[in-house]
């Protein structure tokens, strides 16, 4: 099984222990977005619900690995949602959980965005945590721990995946055929490697590429505030915080007043992003009307 270079020996460390009758059933994996979280832990569950997994992982070939690969393992539970995470999803769940292994002796149930679990249903998730049933593992994923709860998080083995060097992930890139990602288009995506192949994959996502000349020729008085922000509205936290980076590195390259002016604005803005139900054209509109006055 083909794991990302920087989580190879990670991925080992966790089959080795499984193998040992030592993996924490609770497994908590923390980090950035576009970083191989959910890789991870999609591969430590094939690994366990294989049915002859060796110090690699999984066999793939086995009837189990299979069912995981066509999707409908009896065993395999996975809770996602865009939205919040209720107490019933996460009861219909556990209950599953305490039922027999169809296949095989294991069940593994991966929550990918555990951050959005409500107050409820972290509390329904806590008694398994504390008491899983036999033969039974949690595999809960988060970009955001302050998410969760601290009695979540205190029964849960925790592991932190930090994003990889530059170089690892520049290497990794140009062999998914990315070899035109440089340090700079990198870290306009947080320096995460899988977030850069998802936007150059994805021609109906703004790119960073677009965004840089959009802004310039906004800044030009080229475009109308308006229109901008209407096209770039669904994707206006992530516009942001690029405007932030782009002014911040301005401003180290001229150290001008507007500059820094330009950077202080965005500050202030990203905070004002995340509030909910709040108007994004309009937030959009403003910031981008701030920039061009500055």
């Amino acid at each position: 099984m083909l794991m990302l270079p920087w989580l190879e020996n990670r991925f080992q460390q966790l089959i080795e222990r499984f193998q040992r009758n030592s993996l924490h059933h609770g497994i908590l994996l923390s980090g950035p977005q576009g970083v191989g979280k959910r890789e991870l832990a999609d591969a430590l569950l094939q690994t366990i619900l294989c049915l002859h997994p060796s110090g690699q992982g999984a066999c793939g070939e086995c009837q189990s690995c299979k069912l995981i690969n066509a999707g409908n393992h009896p065993d395999r539970y996975v809770l996602e949602s865009e939205k919040l995470l209720g107490v019933d999803a996460i009861r219909e769940a556990i209950g599953k959980l305490n039922t027999t292994a169809q296949i095989g002796r294991h069940k593994v149930l991966i929550i990918p965005a555990a951050e959005r679990m409500t107050e409820a249903a972290s509390n329904a998730l806590l008694k398994t945590l504390e008491e899983p049933t036999d033969n039974t593992y949690l595999l809960l994923l988060t970009h955001r721990i302050a998410g969760l709860l601290p009695t979540i998080l205190s029964r849960c083995e925790k592991h932190v995946i930090a994003t990889p060097s530059p170089a690892q992930s520049l290497q990794w890139l140009a062999s998914q055929g990315h070899t035109e990602v440089d340090n700079a288009l990198l870290n306009a995506y947080g320096n995460a490697p899988l977030r850069v192949a998802e936007a150059l994959s994805d021609e109906s996502t703004l790119s960073y590429r677009e965004f840089v000349d959009g802004l310039e020729a906004l800044l030009g008085n080229n475009q109308d505030v308006t229109e901008v922000a209407g096209k770039w509205q669904e994707q206006a936290e992530q516009v942001i915080s690029w405007c932030q980076q782009y002014f911040h590195d301005q401003y180290c390259k001229t150290q001008r007043k507007e500059d820094l002016q330009r950077y202080q604005h965005c500050i202030a803005f990203a905070v004002r992003v995340r509030h909910p139900g709040v108007n994004k054209v309009l937030l959009l509109s403003q910031i981008f009307s701030l920039l061009k006055q500055a």
